[in-house]
């Protein structure tokens, strides 16, 4: 679902001069944003599914009135974060210009702290020389209450429907930036927190280029793009980090041979209950999700029910229609791991798995909303004055699903389970531990 057309509008708005002199800056600014409200109009697929037009209207003409000769390059690409956020699609999104990119990667400073987000608390992992415990729990950065700076950042990120899930995974590395977006620049910090132990603790903290703060992260745990694991006790545990043929092509990997041979080796074994991993699966080829639940069933089955590009319904694209079966498909229970990042194409499956009672579901709430996504080819704009970037998505993905029980929400799962920040820091698989332990007591 990650396939993208690059194809950029040209602008209906002319530029006179490279430069835009500081008395014409509010007016170009109120042009771009003018210029894409009218393009999401006309290539957004469903530009009011979870927020209202008249809500849509409000916030756009809210921005149009807060820009003014001085609105400087953060700012204003926090505007159009904003409004895209409002949008509730996940698949839109959007890049700062080169000069204000060059500010952000080179030249900015910023807070800092690498944090975990778990529930409606921020916990902080690693700080600049340590000055903060790991797994503290953040009650305030200069005055601004956590629980505030939090509705303000999400604010800014872009996720499908009411779920926050993918936001939150977004922040665990990106805080520093977003704090920088919505309160500005600051050379120092104060930042009040409780440690571990519980104590109510305050710490000034310097202001550290990029470089430095992506020292403090949390190393990503190696992870094959596709891996199959065999235990003793006949548990078969698929992993699949993608669903997307680029990636497969260049870590030289052939998907359908993949599933092909996994299948029939489960079925050889007589492999008795089987994990899917789908955590971090961001999507990819509309077919792989479909082809995936083609080996969980015996009988035929339907997986979307429509796809619609510029009002018009499509025909003739994989998963349409009546699907059939593997030949060696799995029968046996099945267990399903996601979380926030799990999303678009791996959404997708999981909602046919869930309409169909065909497995339990454990971690975090899905990324993708079960009713579908908006998707497919992306149209890309560049805002003439500002020289932001915007990708737009234009085609609306139905499934084939009974209703939902929570519309505008990802897949929740039966069982919720996400890693404590101790688990976190160390890279103890929580939720993996128990898929495996819900296997081996059934």
């Amino acid at each position: 679902m990650f396939t993208r057309l690059t194809r950029l509008l040209s602008a209906a708005i002319f530029v006179c001069c490279s430069h835009v002199v500081s008395a014409q800056r509010g007016d170009s600014l109120k042009a771009d944003i003018r210029f894409l409200k009218t393009t999401l109009e006309t290539v957004h697929p469903d530009l009011y599914a979870y927020t209202s037009q008249a809500r849509i209207a409000q916030l756009f003409d809210s921005c149009y009135q807060q820009l003014h000769d001085d609105t400087d390059d953060r700012q204003f690409y926090g505007i159009i974060k904003t409004l895209l956020s409002a949008v509730k699609d996940g698949h839109l999104s959007s890049g700062a210009s080169p000069r204000f990119a060059q500010a952000i990667h080179s030249e900015n400073t910023y807070l800092p702290l690498i944090t975990y987000f778990k529930g409606d608390s921020i916990f902080i992992i690693n700080s600049i020389d340590n000055k903060i415990p790991a797994g503290s729990r953040l009650i305030s950065i200069n005055s601004h209450p956590a629980e505030a700076v939090r509705e303000k950042l999400l604010g800014y990120l872009m996720s499908d429907g009411y779920g926050t899930s993918k936001q939150q995974l977004s922040l665990n590395q990106t805080f520093y930036f977003y704090y920088y977006l919505a309160y500005g620049h600051s050379a120092g910090f104060t930042v009040e927190y409780v440690s571990p132990s519980g104590d109510d603790k305050t710490v000034a903290l310097p202001a550290a280029e990029e470089k430095v703060i992506n020292t403090l992260k949390v190393p990503e745990a190696g992870k094959p793009l596709l891996s199959t694991t065999f235990t003793d006790d006949k548990i078969c545990i698929i992993s699949i980090g993608s669903f997307d043929e680029k990636d497969f092509q260049k870590a030289q990997l052939n998907y359908p041979a993949f599933l092909e041979k996994t299948f029939r080796k489960i079925k050889q074994d007589r492999i008795q209950k089987l994990i899917i991993d789908l955590r971090d699966n961001g999507g990819g080829m509309d077919e792989y999700g479909a082809m995936l639940y083609s080996y969980l069933t015996k009988q035929p089955f339907r997986y979307y029910l429509y796809l619609e590009k510029d009002k018009k319904k499509l025909s003739g694209r994989p998963g349409l229609g009546r699907q059939q079966p593997a030949v060696i498909p799995y029968n046996g229970p099945l267990w399903v791991l996601t979380d926030g990042l799990t999303y678009s194409a791996a959404a997708e499956f999981c909602s046919v798995v869930y309409s169909n009672h065909r497995g339990t579901f454990i971690g975090q709430e899905t990324g993708g909303t079960y009713e579908g996504n908006h998707s497919g080819q992306m149209i890309t704009i560049e805002l003439p004055a500002s020289k932001v970037t915007v990708w737009i998505p234009t085609t609306k993905y139905v499934m084939d699903v009974i209703p939902p029980k929570y519309p505008g929400r990802g897949i929740i799962p039966h069982l919720q389970v996400q890693a404590s920040p101790e688990e976190y820091m160390h890279h103890e698989d929580r939720v993996l531990q128990e898929g495996l332990q819900q296997a081996r007591s059934r």
